[in-house]
């Protein structure tokens, strides 16, 4: 009867530790970490956020008048398509193995998820992907935000320190993208349970100055609460 007790009450206990997990979590996902804003601010740049549904990327015009960047990443040398003039670039930031093999969620294996996940020592990419257009809403979520120059620039710095660099400070290549227009690069950061892709678009928006979620490890609650002093 006292075993029966103890189980029961660890039980109850149990139960309750994973209610508060999920209340907390719900609670972070709408909880945003801006209330207000600087109307005051310039609105100068559109920047955009695309869901991928598990997986968040940030989309970013090529060249402004204030960065260009081909200056730090050689657009001939993005994909395999050479020949490409493009005007946008994604950036997005996952754990090494299964950002580089798992190109939709069909080809997701239970295995990488828990190495990303939980594998202490694991290493990080960029996958960058050209774009001569935007993707077409019809087909994608897709969202945009407009910010200012100065916002902006704390975005491509946030961005530019998350790239691993070679010894001439060039960005290094390691892996094909998923198609002919993008590529994988050596990145910085260990991806963990704790801090995942969404994570990290989420921070780089917060350098921006972009309303994020307090929660920010999945990508619906990144795109709810998209927004800034601006519309585009």
């Amino acid at each position: 009867m006292k075993l029966r007790h103890q189980l029961k009450k660890y039980r109850k206990l149990f139960l309750v530790t994973i209610l508060a997990a999920v209340m907390i979590t719900i609670l972070g996902a709408f909880t945003p970490t801006k209330w207000y804003y600087d109307f005051s601010s310039p609105c100068n740049v559109n920047i955009y956020v695309i869901n991928g549904g598990l997986h968040s990327d940030l989309i970013l015009p090529v060249k402004t008048s204030k960065f260009d960047w081909n200056h730090f990443i050689p657009l001939e040398e993005i994909g395999t398509d050479t020949n490409q003039q493009y005007q946008y670039l994604s950036f997005g930031w996952g754990e090494h193995d299964f950002f580089i093999n798992t190109p939709t969620i069909a080809d997701i294996r239970i295995h990488t998820v828990i190495k990303a996940l939980f594998y202490p020592n694991n290493t990080s990419v960029m996958h960058v992907r050209g774009f001569n257009n935007l993707p077409n809403k019809k087909y994608v979520d897709i969202k945009c935000v407009r910010i200012s120059y100065d916002n902006y620039l704390r975005l491509v710095q946030f961005i530019q320190r998350t790239f691993q660099l070679d010894n001439t400070g060039r960005v290094i290549r390691v892996a094909n993208g998923y198609n002919a227009y993008g590529g994988f690069y050596g990145a910085i950061g260990r991806y963990s349970i704790l801090r995942n892709c969404n994570d990290w678009t989420a921070e780089a928006l917060r350098t921006a100055n972009v309303n994020t979620p307090l929660w920010s490890s999945l990508s619906a609650p990144i795109m709810w609460h998209l927004r800034s002093n601006c519309n585009c």
